[in-house]
């Protein structure tokens, strides 16, 4: 065997090389010495190898460049969730510094550049302006706030966020004028997708391969809330296993911690960087590492994942939603929940009536969240059996249902089960009975009767009834009277009533129904009370005046006779 010694040479020549006789024991030896070496050199190199490929997630996807085309010093961030850090007197005065990272258009994203450079005294040192450029490298914007006030990153001025037109990858050139500015103070420049509550979302995620991280293994959102409960309902896919869904409280101005620009809260800046305080902060999208405030995970393939929070905090609180893959790959369809109780789901047109063996349709609306299914069960036996239906969605937020025609005489008692896209459980509980229509009429003998006369009238109920009862009302403009009758065998009545005073009078029936008919109103008949007629209100006069008369022609008549004798 030959071992080659390195001979060290001040003129820089080559090693030499010499040779020995080895011994069969000393080869022994030296052969098992080898083998030493080589197991402690495979060591090495693996963990060497693994140092080199366990690289964390802001190493693998942000990437700084000094000095390098086209921008000159820029950071590209591979996917837009990393806080990017300027140290101090990184951006000198008078130079640029461009982040680049890839955006998707029509989504929302929250874009702040802050850090120690922010000071309202009177005398701020540092003043950075930023221009934005769309994918085709046309100026999109830009913010030139004086100095020391941070720029606002929203599409307009009343906008917080950011919507690009394009995808692909935006430039955020940050300048330090030269013209209002004599520091560099340290920034944090952030930029992460900001996401609706109470709106489901997707993202495709893909899981470790080799154990290792890949381009979609992790995920980060934010979204702002100001309710005490948070739910993030999170639907996985059959191909793919997750390994965590994290929440992480990361801002609460009116508590303290982080500020507030556009009405928005911004991140406590060391909590990006996974700094804890109290609550707050932590942020980490390993796997390793603090989980957040809350947090789910999955035991296998599809299985669906719940955070369920709830904090004492009022006001508006900024939060940052992590998701980290495990195997298999997928769409995840996520939702954040704050809303809880508000939504309702309420009748169209709920039935006041139905008639015998004609179907129901009834509709139903739901007045605050979309709908995503509907059931509905019916009883006409108080619910000691019941009967599904199918339930038509008709648009997003109404839905009907037909429920069969029911003999007379039956109750119908329903009930309407909804789920809404929030998973919201929506209920409504109501009933109906079944009867004929009934129809009342009524007729008056005459429309004008003398005081003191009395008023006859006569009326019938269809489908004929006997004995039902019938109310009738006589008003006139200081009294109300009511008469109650009951019809005969063939659903007629007759009545008569004589009114106290003169004057312009009404009347009107009303029938309250039965067991098998609906109730029912006549229509409203005027009739007149007049004063006594002439003859009724003098005829005594007119009887007296008479007879006094009749004597007394009686008696001229007498006396004349007895002149002419």
């Amino acid at each position: 065997m030959i071992i080659a010694d390195q001979v060290e040479s001040s003129k820089g020549y080559a090693p030499k090389m010499k040779t020995s006789v080895i011994s069969k024991r000393s080869k022994k030896s030296t052969i098992t010495q080898c083998l030493v070496l080589l197991v402690f050199l495979m060591g090495v190199v693996s963990v060497l190898f693994s140092a080199a490929v366990c690289v964390s997630e802001v190493e693998s996807y942000v990437h700084n460049f000094v000095g390098v085309p086209p921008y000159g010093n820029w950071t590209f961030v591979e996917k837009p969730m990393f806080p990017v850090h300027f140290n101090q007197s990184q951006i000198p005065v008078g130079s640029n510094w461009t982040v680049v990272s890839p955006l998707t258009a029509n989504h929302s994203y929250h874009v702040y550049f802050y850090g120690d450079w922010i000071d309202r005294s009177p005398r701020p040192s540092t003043d950075y302006d930023i221009y934005v450029y769309d994918p085709l490298a046309q100026l999109e914007g830009y913010h030139t706030e004086s100095a020391g006030l941070p720029e606002h990153l929203g599409r307009a001025v009343d906008e917080p966020y950011f919507t690009p037109r394009y995808s692909g990858n935006y430039s955020f050139v940050l300048r330090n004028d030269p013209r209002e500015s004599n520091a560099s103070e340290a920034a944090t420049f952030m930029l992460v997708e900001n996401i609706e509550t109470d709106k489901w979302q997707e993202v495709f995620t893909q899981g470790k391969e080799n154990d290792e991280a890949v381009y979609s293994t992790s995920w980060a959102f934010e979204f702002v809330a100001d309710t005490p409960r948070i739910e993030v309902l999170v639907r996985v896919p059959d191909t793919l296993d997750m390994y965590e869904a994290r929440l992480y409280l990361m801002a609460n101005p009116k508590a303290g911690t982080g500020e507030t620009l556009n009405n928005v809260p911004l991140a406590w800046e060391q909590g990006l960087f996974g700094e804890i305080k109290q609550a707050y902060g932590g942020y980490n999208i390993e796997s390793s590492g603090y989980r957040g405030v809350a947090y789910a995970s999955c035991e296998s393939y599809g299985q669906d994942m719940l955070i369920n929070y709830t904090t004492q905090l009022k006001d508006k609180s900024l939060y940052h939603l992590v998701f980290i893959g495990e195997k298999g790959a997928g769409k995840l369809d996520f939702l954040v929940k704050t809303q809880f109780g508000k939504a309702r789901i309420l009748p169209v047109n709920a039935p006041s009536r139905a008639y015998p063996d004609a179907p129901v349709n009834m509709s139903f609306s739901s007045d605050a969240t979309d709908l995503k299914n509907a059931t509905m069960d019916y009883s006409v036996t108080n619910w000691a059996n019941s009967t599904s239906l199918s339930v038509q969605l008709n648009d997003n937020r109404t839905c009907s249902v037909n429920i069969p025609g029911q003999p007379t005489g039956t109750t119908v008692r329903y009930r309407i089960e909804a789920v809404d896209v929030l998973e919201n459980s929506l209920t409504y509980n109501g009933s109906y009975v079944v009867k004929y229509l009934s129809q009342l009429n009524l007729t008056l003998k005459s429309d004008a009767i003398s005081i003191g006369e009395n008023l006859t009238l006569s009326g019938l109920v269809t489908p004929p009834g006997e004995n039902l009862t019938i109310s009738l009302v006589f008003k006139s403009t200081n009294t109300t009277k009511q008469q109650l009758v009951r019809t005969g065998p063939e659903g007629t009545f007759v009545a008569s009533y004589r009114p106290p005073t003169e004057g312009k009078w009404m009347v009107q029936a009303t029938f309250d129904g039965s067991n098998l008919l609906f109730e029912s109103t006549s229509q409203m008949l005027e009739f007149s009370v007049n004063p006594p007629s002439f003859m009724s209100q003098y005829s005594i006069y007119i009887y007296v005046g008479g007879g006094v008369g009749t004597v007394a022609a009686i008696a001229a008549v007498v006396v004349i006779r007895r002149r002419r004798d």
